[in-house]
């Protein structure tokens, strides 16, 4: 199936993930996480994985970006190293805000949008790294999305990655509920490693950074509260009630032990 023939059986099954991810709510989440990011952190934890690849970023390098969302680090990853992006979703209303950026910012040469299950696409050529945020806590599967993902890489490819953790199985009630409602599939960070590992993935680097999530959380509830005027302007009182309690309620599962968030960085043998 060509990454076409994806969007197209993608587009028959509407993806927002119970409203989660309706056009509305992906504008709100942009609100808090910066312009063109839907993922923790926005720009901040792109210069944070970027960072973390000094000397293998370079022009032409081509990227998959799994998840997305609007097209934020792909954006960056045009700009700044010269990149040729193919970003990948599952949700139609974030290709579709995805496509109009890359429009507006000149970039829709550079930066390819395709809704589909990643799974489930083929791609005309292999990739040099494989990025994502904050979007494989959809995917129950990890062992097939990681093998998957390692034959998209050409030898001597890299992946990164940040996503939502578990801290311990099973967690408090409270954190199971909350997975089972939002349908996040979340292992502890060490499974991810061993997984990647178990795939063929080497120089597997696992950074439990729950501390700086926590940091982000904060800063980024913080920013709304006091922001809320700004808010308002565009969403309801409902909105920023909504974010600013989901924000608290991740900062406690972390607090208590039940939740986590990882980065991951692996690399495909040459």
């Amino acid at each position: 199936m060509s990454g076409t023939q994806a969007a197209s059986e993608a587009s028959k099954q509407k993806f927002d993930n119970n409203g989660q991810y309706s056009r509305n709510s992906i504008l709100r989440y942009e609100k808090i996480f910066g312009d063109n990011y839907i993922s923790t952190g926005g720009p901040e934890t792109t210069d944070n994985l970027t960072g973390r690849l000094q000397g293998f970023l370079k022009p032409g390098v081509r990227v998959l970006d799994v998840g997305s969302g609007i097209g934020g680090a792909a954006f960056h990853l045009v700009e700044k190293y010269g990149a040729q992006v193919v970003g990948i979703d599952l949700a139609e209303e974030m290709i579709a805000v995805g496509h109009e950026r890359a429009t507006t910012a000149g970039m829709s040469d550079k930066v390819q949008f395709i809704l589909g299950d990643v799974l489930e696409t083929t791609f005309p050529e292999k990739f040099d790294l494989a990025w994502s945020r904050d979007a494989f806590m959809h995917i129950p599967d990890k062992k097939k999305l990681f093998t998957t993902l390692f034959g998209l890489l050409k030898p001597g490819g890299k992946l990164i990655i940040t996503d939502y953790a578990r801290g311990k199985t099973p967690g408090s009630h409270e954190f199971e509920d909350y997975i089972k409602k939002t349908g996040y599939s979340v292992i502890e960070p060490e499974q991810y490693g061993k997984v990647l590992e178990s795939v063929g993935f080497t120089d597997v680097v696992v950074d439990d950074a729950t501390e700086t999530f926590v940091d982000i959380l904060k800063r980024e509830e913080r920013r709304l509260v006091e922001e809320r005027q700004t808010f308002l302007s565009d969403f309801s009182e409902k909105d920023l009630d909504y974010l600013v309690d989901r924000w608290n309620m991740k900062i406690g599962f972390c607090k208590a032990g039940d939740m986590k968030w990882g980065i991951y960085l692996a690399t495909k043998p040459a």
